[in-house]
């Protein structure tokens, strides 16, 4: 991952670690010199040639001690780039992961939501910020252990591989508790930091502000949070209690063995085996060969990123994806398209296309049973259909498997006889507002233009007036550049009808960006009944060179549709469709159509007689 974020960086790194160590360890070898030759030169006089050697090692350890510190210095400053890099390049792989994908199945499973959201909030944690640098101190520390080995083994040849075997001892004991605290806890306390995280956004948010007020709710809500603290907690601190049992041995173990290295060298020295300068240098040693377990603030921090890039490498191999992002990204609607200045109501930019749904079968994993149970449905090129039902029936997931975002258990989805769950093409030939559209906060120029991939759109006054928002434009501040959002400065809010609108000029600027089939998926839930039975009218006079897909629960309002389909349960469990026509030969025909049409109509003649 560092070679990929930043090589020339992390080679420089290396480079300097090296520089570092070996400093530190010529410094523990001339400060031995240095205090043997200090006695030799004071009983020589200063003019000796003692004298003159004691200056050289003098010289000798100050340079070196200089040099580590700044070589240190300068990999600090080499590491803040480079961890800005790795950041970065962090960023991009847990980005990939959300987006790459075509289908969101990853996303909406809850599993998937746990890991995305735990890659997510590791990059916000200390510990793993700290853990990017923390390889190069990491490292530092282990070469300059092999120095102190190096210098312990001209003393004793066999103290310096007993200590680090001891050190290795601790520092793999130490490493596995770490790992119950940090790495083991991404998983079985994710469920309980992610009620936690939202408790904690509904009390200090905005959206819910008004209702946690109104009701008294916040006391509930404190009260939740806390408990799921704890109850989070107490999982962590069982675990390492647990874990921190075992460290105590190896740390005993070692205790023990460091005492017996420092008697055997004070042996050697009382009986004159050893010079001074030897002791001074071996006592470094042995103190320096503690980078071998070290486990502290460097090596944790590194545990931790480690351990949070490992968690994303696996969930993208879970996905079939490559560990580092690919290159080539998908090709927008408006880069593959072109977007021209031609009205929507004309000719557009496309033409329309062809649905098919052959013998589909589909369910969510976890479901009890199949949505969609051999469900056949062909829409023909510049058709207008209304597929209608029940709620829950699976309307909505229809629409899901036309944008191939989720793939069918059994049969196929075609748009122009290509599957849109592989097929990119196919895809861009689908223009959808979502009964739960996405409302950035962003200008409107770029809420409209997002539906041609961000491209620029020329002729944006016309797409607002084919979608009835040239009111809403009209009314905003600075136009198009409005941003359309109250949280920031000069940005305002819109009514849910006002955002419905321009949704829907988002949607007719992928129509033309070539687009053959738009679908609304019961966008107009913010609409009343008339002003709903008026944007489905104003659509379909827009529908040339479209295929057109209305979804809604009011009947009324699909009522002047080419052709309604009535979505219900079939026998074997799953959804199918039951009825196919004309509202006038649907309500002849007096089945489960004419049935809900007459119950819904009733309602509204109902409350008009109240009204």
């Amino acid at each position: 991952m560092l070679w990929h974020a930043a090589p020339g960086m992390a080679a420089a790194c290396v480079a300097l670690a090296v520089m570092q160590a070996c400093a530190i360890t010529v410094a523990m070898v001339a400060s031995g010199q240095l205090v043997e030759s200090v006695s030799a030169a004071v009983r020589a006089g200063m003019d000796s040639a003692a004298a003159g050697e004691s200056w050289v090692w003098l010289v000798v350890t100050v340079v070196v001690w200089v040099a580590a510190p700044v070589a240190g210095a300068v990999s600090r400053g080499v590491e803040e780039v480079t961890s800005a890099r790795y950041l970065a390049a962090y960023y991009d792989l847990v980005a990939d992961t959300g987006v790459r994908p075509h289908s969101v199945a990853h996303l909406e499973d809850p599993t998937g939501a746990q890991q995305m959201e735990s890659a997510v909030d590791a990059s916000r944690d200390w510990l793993f910020l700290s853990g990017i640098g923390g390889t190069w101190g990491a490292l530092s520390n282990r070469l300059n252990g092999v120095g102190a080995l190096i210098v312990v083994s001209m003393w004793q040849w066999w103290v310096g591989p007993v200590l680090v075997g001891c050190w290795l001892l601790l520092s793999r004991a130490v490493a596995r508790w770490r790992s119950a605290v940090f790495d083991d806890m991404i998983g079985e306390t994710g469920l309980g930091r992610r009620r936690a995280s939202y408790l904690q956004g509904v009390l200090g948010g905005r959206a819910a502000a008004k209702e946690i007020r109104l009701f008294g709710l916040g006391g509930w809500l404190l009260d939740g949070f806390v408990a799921v603290c704890r109850e989070t907690m107490a999982i962590v601190s069982s675990r390492r209690l647990r874990g921190v049992g075992g460290t105590l041995p190896p740390l005993v173990v070692l205790l023990v063995v460091n005492a017996g290295a420092f008697a055997v060298l004070a042996a050697d020295a009382a009986a004159g085996q050893i010079s001074t300068g030897v002791v001074v240098a071996a006592v470094q040693g042995i103190l320096g060969l503690a980078a071998f377990g070290s486990q502290g603030d460097a090596e944790t921090g590194l545990g931790r990123t480690a351990s949070s890039v490992a968690a994303v490498a696996a969930f993208r191999a879970r996905l079939g994806l490559p560990f580092l992002p690919a290159p080539v990204r998908e090709e927008s609607r408006g880069a593959a398209a072109g977007v021209g200045s031609a009205g929507v109501g004309s000719a557009g930019v496309g033409s329309a296309s062809v649905v098919e749904l052959r013998d589909v079968t589909f369910g969510y994993p976890g479901a009890d049973g199949p949505v969609l149970a051999h469900l056949d449905l062909t829409i023909p090129a510049g058709q207008s259909v209304a597929v209608v039902g029940v709620n829950g029936v699976g309307k909505s997931t229809i629409v899901k498997l036309l944008c191939g975002l989720w793939s069918p258990q059994g049969g196929e989805v075609r748009i122009d006889g290509l599957d849109p769950s592989v097929d990119p093409q196919a895809r861009r030939r689908i223009s959808v507002i979502f009964q739960e559209f996405v409302r950035f906060g962003l200008s409107a120029r770029a809420n409209v233009e997002a539906g041609a991939g961000w491209s620029r759109v020329d002729d944006l006054d016309r797409l607002a007036v084919d979608a009835g928002a040239d009111p809403v434009v009209a009314g905003l501040d600075d136009g198009w550049d409005t941003v359309l959002s109250a949280e920031f400065t000069g940005g305002t809010d819109l009514s849910g009808g006002q955002w419905q609108r321009i949704a829907l000029a988002r949607a007719l600027a992928a129509v033309r960006a070539g687009a053959g089939i738009l679908v609304l998926d019961e966008p107009t839930a913010a609409l009343d009944v008339r002003a709903e039975v008026a944007l489905f009218e104003s659509l379909l006079r827009l529908r040339s060179g479209l295929t057109t897909i209305l979804i809604s629960h009011r009947l009324s309002s699909v009522r002047h549709a080419e052709r309604i389909v009535v979505v219900g349960p079939s026998d074997s469990g799953g959804a199918r469709v039951v009825e196919d026509g004309t509202h006038d030969d649907l309500v002849a025909a007096r089945g489960d159509y004419a049935r809900l049409f007459e119950l819904q109509a009733s309602r509204f003649a109902a409350a008009r007689g109240v009204a």
